[in-house]
């Protein structure tokens, strides 16, 4: 379905079973899907139904002009034994306003239904026929629709009124049994529509399907050429992680300046941009090098300061502040972090200093912001919010106060562009690294005031997730806005002695469990919520997915508490995505098999990218964390894991760990600078584990030939090296303990 404003544009296929008989809907319950590859997404439908096997490829190809055309390739088998049978197949074009064709306006949290009423009233639109079963249909303005080229010996007419259907093109077909043909459509780019082109368009070939695939194909062999690569031994999650790249890419809309749109996803208007949630997957776009295509979208966000109107809150002013779509507190200090991420993992010096006079505005923003909170009382003590950002909306849910949220976000955000500002030699870089270090003081002070002995008797800490909520009472949503964002910007450290105490409280007292960390309290808005449970039949339990599962998956990852970690992990690959095509998404009803909300999910795509990279390496206080939490079986024999060129603040970084027999593992790491330690958790199953680790050559090679010397230590399942060199090779030598093999 294509989009311009409110306005949408559709296309389909229907069907009547004999000849002459009326169109019928696909029963789309029971059609099957899945991608070519992960990384090429040429989507085949399948479909059998009313004596025939329908299949469908669809796919895109660009146009010489800028734009696309959406190429659909529908075959039809006969699967009668001994019988022909004629029948017609009906393709529709049909547009209306966005609010006609879906139950609710926000149709993203709603089971697909079908609303009749805008496919039974098909566009208006110019036949033309080049054969009997060739042509083109035209609109008004003579802009080309579409071109279809059917099976020789099909009837093609152009149907004024078909049963119920109004403007619809119908193949008429006759297949002896077993026979297959095919109708072969062609849209054109409704944005880009070429005009008065007709005799052109007209006499251009058809693509036959194969060719059309292979096109495709090199156009995203082309896209991911040269970028990182991450391999794992489990295709199903290797699959998942190729979608959510490739998803990512597709969720971006270049623009005729040369900007370009970073959607967020969903059915609902993709190109709406929340700067936070696509700042997720951008990052992780910059990590696996498509920092060209990042720079695009950074365009649009440093366009948003001009005119900007602020977030929702009692801002002192909006100047200086970044304001895409949504009203979010945290937005400016998003943008910031992204512009500041895009910066230290490809050091675009230039394209910095280029924008450096919008960065230091936003800065300045966060700093006048910051400096109107900073009350103290008539006693000398400073109000529990000194220093943070004004009262204002923390997300989508109407609640507002200074919500650790938003300062978090706002804060991290702060901290990268200090170090960017630094790393580039801005000269007055020392006022952001100070303003950024008082941030950090000031909000680490307003969570000890917000932090609680409670329940009672429990003897357990209790941190708020706003500033003035006493413990017991519900502001927002606590397992989403909470003490989580806290520990994913770094403000509480994974390793500090509150955290399991975090934990225990949202296991016990709000709704985290073994397999998810969010169960919403209600729905955000109240007769979507009504109208869930009316298609459910009953009360339905709704999940938030990756959100905060993300977030734990990496703590239990650094605090080495490897079975919550990859229970989070292997249930957010499960529930985070659709059975058939891979696409992440928002939330999980087990009640609405059929409710699959804001899919695809942009930010989403970035969390089970980031856990899947997490559970390979992390980099934290300048030690590599290599496989901190691969599951055993990636590690079996035979089996390997790599990951080339992927981006980090200190440089590019490679490894592969390849267990090539029973009892040996070979790593190989390839080190960005800066790097002065390494650990390698290796978790193995069947007994095995660490006998003893030898140094290969290569760089370390010694002058007489020999292989160097093992200067680490081995502890139980981990190894430990400091490091002064930038490629390491180690032979680990394995063993099994009696009995265990």
């Amino acid at each position: 379905m294509a989009r311009k404003g409110q306005l949408r544009r559709g296309h389909g296929f229907f069907l009547s079973a004999t000849a002459g008989g009326d169109p019928q809907f696909f029963d789309f319950r029971n059609v099957e899907q899945t991608y070519m590859s992960p990384k090429e997404p040429i989507l085949f439908s399948s479909l059998p139904q009313s004596g025939f096997d329908h299949r469908l490829t669809s796919l895109t190809v660009p146009e010489p002009d800028g734009g696309a055309r959406v190429h659909l390739y529908l075959s039809i088998a006969n699967l009668h034994p001994t019988r022909a049978r004629s029948a017609d197949w009906y393709f529709a074009s049909v547009e209306d306003m966005h609010e006609n064709f879906y139950v609710d306006i926000n149709e993203d949290y709603v089971p697909y239904d079908q609303v009749l009423a805008p496919w039974l009233n098909g566009m208006e639109l110019e036949h033309r026929a080049t054969e009997s079963f060739s042509g083109l249909l035209s609109d008004g303005r003579g802009v080309a629709i579409l071109r279809y080229d059917a099976a020789p010996h099909t009837n093609v007419a152009y149907a004024a009124q078909a049963g119920e259907f109004a403007n619809i093109l119908k193949f008429n077909m006759e297949l002896a049994p077993g026979e297959t043909k095919k109708i072969h459509i062609e849209i054109f780019d409704t944005v880009t529509g070429r005009t008065n082109e007709m005799a052109s368009i007209q006499s251009e070939s058809f693509l036959d399907e194969a060719t059309a695939i292979e096109q495709c194909r090199q156009i995203w062999n082309l896209a991911l050429m040269g970028k990182a690569n991450v391999k794992v031994p489990e295709p199903i999650i290797q699959d998942i992680f190729d979608t959510a790249q490739a998803n990512a890419l597709q969720l971006i809309a270049e623009r005729a300046d040369g900007s370009a749109l970073p959607g967020q996803g969903g059915f609902n208007e993709y190109t709406t941009v929340y700067s936070w949630e696509v700042s997720v997957y951008l990052k992780m776009l910059n990590r696996l090098g498509y920092g060209d295509t990042v720079k695009k979208t950074l365009q649009y966000f440093l366009s948003t300061q001009a005119g900007s109107k602020g977030p929702a809150g009692d801002i002192v002013s909006p100047e200086g502040s970044f304001r895409a779509h949504i009203f979010w507190m945290c937005e400016t200090g998003a943008v910031l972090g992204l512009l500041a991420d895009y910066y230290l993992t490809t050091k675009d010096r230039s394209w910095f200093g280029e924008h450096l006079p919008a960065i230091v505005q936003a800065c300045e923003w966060i700093k006048k912001e910051r400096g109107a909170t900073k009350i103290v009382q008539e006693d000398g003590t400073k109000a529990a919010h000194y220093g943070l950002l004004p009262k204002g909306r923390v997300h989508d849910w109407p609640d507002q106060g200074h919500f650790f949220f938003s300062d978090a976000h706002t804060w991290h955000g702060l901290h990268l562009m200090a170090l960017a500002l630094k790393d580039w030699g801005y000269p007055d870089e020392a006022i952001y690294t100070a303003e950024a270090q008082d941030y950090r003081e000031c909000l680490e002070a307003a969570v000890r005031r917000a932090t609680y002995p409670h329940p009672p008797g429990e003897q357990i800490r209790w941190i708020s997730n706003e500033v003035y909520t006493k413990p017991g009472e519900k502001k927002a949503v606590y397992a989403i806005d909470g003490p989580a964002v806290l520990l994913d910007t770094g403000i509480i450290d994974a390793e500090d002695s509150i955290v399991p105490e975090i934990e225990y409280y949202m296991r016990s007292y709000f709704s985290m469990g073994d397999l998810f960390a969010v169960r919403l309290p209600e729905m955000e808005d109240a007769a979507l919520g009504k109208l869930q449970e009316q298609y459910a039949g009953s009360p339905i339990d709704l999940y938030y997915v990756n959100q905060v599962e993300r977030i734990w998956h990496r703590v239990w990852c650094l605090r080495g508490e490897r079975e919550k970690a990859l229970r989070y992990f292997y249930s957010t690959m499960a529930f985070s995505t659709t059975l058939d095509t891979l696409h992440v998404q928002e939330r999980f009803c087990p009640q609405l098999p059929w409710l699959s909300p804001w899919q695809p999910n942009g930010s989403g795509n970035g969390r089970v990218m980031e856990m899947i990279l997490n559970s390979l390496y992390l980099i934290e206080d300048r030690t590599l964390k290599l496989l901190p939490c691969a599951p055993a079986e990636w590690l079996e024999p035979g089996k390997r894991i790599e990951a080339n060129r992927v981006a980090t603040y200190l440089g590019e970084l490679s490894f592969k760990v390849i267990r090539r027999s029973l009892d040996t593992l070979h790593v190989e790491v390839q080190l960005p600078e800066g790097i002065q330690a390494i650990d390698v958790t290796i978790v193995l199953k069947n007994g095995y584990a660490i006998q003893k680790v030898q140094m290969l050559d290569g760089e370390d090679q010694n002058r007489d030939g020999q292989d160097p010397e093992w200067k680490g230590t081995i502890s139980g399942d981990k190894l430990h090296l400091p490091n002064s060199k930038r490629e390491i090779k180690m032979l680990v030598q394995l063993s099994a303990e009696e009995g265990m093999v």
